[in-house]
């Protein structure tokens, strides 16, 4: 490794530490269990053997992205190896210069200074008792005490002592302590820990007096006091920082999710970060005779089934909003034993989400397999895009249609591309963008919209969502939109589009393909994807299309700006103007393909011919009609097929 200079001095304690109490601050809402005396435990051993650090400990985004820059890997050894080789100074300079990118960079300084990467060399010392990986570790920690020391107002001149940074370092060094600590001199723990106390008087004046709120910081921050009020129950603030820790995490158990287990702050890719936030809570009190709150174990539950129903099939969360495609799988294990549950039994089934605003459907059977998020936008700000009414689709296993995602906050494409409303799967009226989100600030204050999701349904032979956004939404120009996803006998999607306007509108709806060939048949207004789940997209009436193009849209591919096809379909109409797209897997000929559609004031009738010899009827009735007869059927449901 190259050098990077140490320093140390001092003692610390040695041997058992004192007990831990906390009187009672808890209430009602928490268990009793007896508190014993004695050392603390460290909860997590036993999954070291078995998980990646970075694997079992989800970063929050901003962390994600540029790790994955850096570093491209969640494997401790990999990781080790190109610290060895000296990437850190590659970036930061040589010696490091922790504050380098404060000013240009904000997201790249930060990840430094929150050392995701050191408990890797802590995770080998313990596996392997190498002191190198030790002595690697403490150099980067002396150096980075030496370089830094807390002044009064560090809180104030550097984000190294500040927010998320402050908590970071203290779960970070806390990991470390606990696996190297039989190699480590006095002299080395006292550096720790003499810095982990300045940490933790950072934590209670910072997060500890602020308002209580629902942004994921401030849970963090409540998981950091946890940490260090455990786990070093001889600080003089230990008390202070269990009572407030349990405070702020009680308080976001109870508010910072839906009753349905979704987010209030709408991030996908947040969601096995904030998960990890009330296992480890969990875990230390559990291991230490804590009293936790009641609702604890019901909210993990409620994260693992949600985890388990919204998980791509690639065990990915969506790259919706401000989301990395996380990956699921170890926060998912690690939960369900400590529930002794399988929540990946959920996978088969489709999920509505009343509260979070989403619905995620699948569905396989005769040759097909089908997901589909149908995301309404119900909340745009902050951390949330402007894709109303968009949804993503995978066939087969391989994603077809998918949200443009976020990438790494330093990238200036996140106001000019990512956020806006071109870069989701929707539609564009008269060409407006949604305008907070498609300005020029980094950050716009969230509101809520009237964008919703109002049917959701599911029988033999459909699954379908409705959902609309309302003629008030200004970026809607004054238009009414309903758009309705239908699965149909697992043959074919049907994607309906229904404007009510006064006047006439130009819209224009956008397709966001994951990269692979795509290619427009001209007389049917089609689009063609080959490869072994060929599919066609062929709207219902190709006449009303009034320019069909494939251009280079971006997307956020593990956290890199990747070029995609985006299909533009343009058309005008006046009045009351309907849409029909149907996307049909495993079509050879085009020519055996016919759709015809019969439209009258109560809805709108499909019917649709493979080319296999069967016929399928679809009618689709308007909410406010008490029937709809269209192709010689009758239908009082507002989905049914025939």
């Amino acid at each position: 490794m190259k050098r990077i200079a140490g320093g140390s001095a001092g003692l610390l304690f040695s041997g058992s530490l004192p007990g831990l109490a906390l009187p009672g601050i808890l209430g009602e809402n928490f268990l009793d269990s007896p508190i014993d005396t004695g050392r603390p435990v460290f909860p997590f051993f036993r999954h070291i053997p078995i998980y990646n650090f970075g694997d079992f400990i989800p970063k929050d985004q901003g962390g994600k992205f540029v790790h994955t820059e850096i570093f491209g890997t969640e494997d401790d050894s990999q990781i080790v190896e190109k610290i060895r080789q000296g990437r850190l100074q590659d970036v930061y300079g040589t010696p490091i210069n922790w504050s380098l990118y404060e000013k240009t960079e904000l997201e790249k300084s930060v990840w430094l200074n929150r050392f995701y990467f050191l408990p890797s060399l802590a995770r080998l010392y313990f596996l392997t008792s190498d002191q190198s990986y030790l002595d690697d570790m403490m150099q980067l920690i002396s150096r980075w005490v030496t370089d830094n020391p807390r002044l009064p107002d560090s809180h104030r001149k550097t984000f190294n002592w500040r927010d998320m940074q402050v908590a970071w370092r203290s779960i970070h060094w806390s990991w470390c302590y606990y696996l190297t600590e039989k190699g480590l001199t006095e002299d080395q723990k006292k550096i720790i820990t003499e810095s982990l106390k300045e940490h933790a008087d950072i934590l209670l004046n910072g997060f500890g007096k602020a308002p209580l709120n629902e942004f994921n910081h401030q849970s963090h921050g409540g998981l950091a006091m946890l940490y260090l009020g455990v786990l070093f129950p001889s600080f003089e603030q230990a008390e202070a920082l269990r009572e407030n820790g349990m405070r702020i995490l009680s308080h976001h158990l109870d508010k910072a999710f839906f009753e349905d287990g979704g987010n209030v702050e709408y991030m996908f890719g947040y969601y096995p970060f904030e998960t990890h936030i009330f296992r480890d809570t969990y875990l230390l009190c559990k291991q230490n005779n804590i009293r936790y709150p009641s609702a604890l174990l019901p909210g993990l539950e409620k994260m693992a089934a949600y985890i388990a129903s919204v998980s791509q099939p690639n065990a990915t969360m969506p790259q919706v909003n401000d989301s990395f495609e996380m990956p699921t799988g170890t926060i998912l294990a690690t939960v369900n034993e400590l529930l002794a549950k399988n929540r990946r039994s959920l996978k088969g089934k489709s999920t509505y989400f009343p509260d979070t605003q989403l619905g995620i459907i699948r569905r396989e059977g005769s040759g097909n397999s089908w997901y589909l998020l149908a995301y309404p936008a119900s909340v745009i700000g902050a951390h949330a895009h402007a894709g109303r009414l968009a949804f993503n689709f995978w066939l087969n296993g391989s994603p077809v249609l998918t949200d443009s995602g976020c990438p790494n906050y330093d990238n200036p494409k996140l106001v000019s591309w990512y956020r806006t409303s071109r870069a989701h799967n929707t539609v564009l009226i008269d060409g407006k963008s949604d305008e907070a989100t498609s300005g020029k600030l980094l950050w716009v204050g969230k509101r809520n919209t009237g964008n919703r999701i109002v049917n959701w349904g599911e029988t033999d032979s459909l699954n379908y969502c409705r959902m609309i956004s309302p003629a008030t939404e200004s970026v809607n120009n004054t238009v009414s939109w309903s758009r309705s996803l239908v699965l149909v006998k697992n043959k074919f999607l049907v994607l309906y589009d229904r404007f009510d306007a006064s006047g006439e509108h130009n819209y224009e709806v956008l397709f966001h393909f994951s990269p692979t060939e795509v290619s427009v048949h001209e007389k049917r207004k089609a689009l063609l994807l080959p490869g072994k789940s060929s599919l066609a997209i062929l709207p219902a009436d190709p006449s009303m299309i009034g320019s069909l193009s494939i251009e280079e849209g971006i997307l956020s591919l593990n956290g890199k700006d990747s070029s995609a096809p985006m299909a533009s379909l343009k058309f005008a109409g006046e009045g009351l103007v309907h849409s029909v797209v149907v996307f049909m897997p495993g079509v050879d000929d085009l020519s055996q393909v016919k759709i015809s559609r019969e439209i009258t004031e109560d809805g709108i009738g499909l019917e649709i011919n493979s080319g296999d010899s069967a016929k399928t009827i679809l009618l689709i009735k308007n909410p406010d009609s008490p029937k709809l007869s269209v192709l010689n059927r009758q239908s009082r449901q507002l989905f049914e097929v025939f």
